[in-house]
């Protein structure tokens, strides 16, 4: 039964128990750096280089846009 199967963050493939490849990187939604399951390297580097030019947030606090 796969119940708990973690999905790589980059491609939503599910990734069997302890193939998993954990990486710390940016989430855009949130400050600094969360651990994140990958299945390869491969797209740990690609989301890296992705990820890099996200805005955190496009919320304006003065004009509430």
């Amino acid at each position: 039964m796969a119940l708990f199967k973690k999905k790589c963050v980059y491609c939503k493939e599910k990734i069997e128990k302890g193939e998993e490849v954990w990486e710390k990187v940016k989430v855009p939604e949130f400050t600094g750096v969360r651990l994140q399951p990958f299945c390869s390297e491969e797209h740990a580097e690609l989301y890296r280089k992705n990820i890099k030019g996200i805005k955190r947030t496009n919320y304006c606090p003065r004009c509430g846009v």
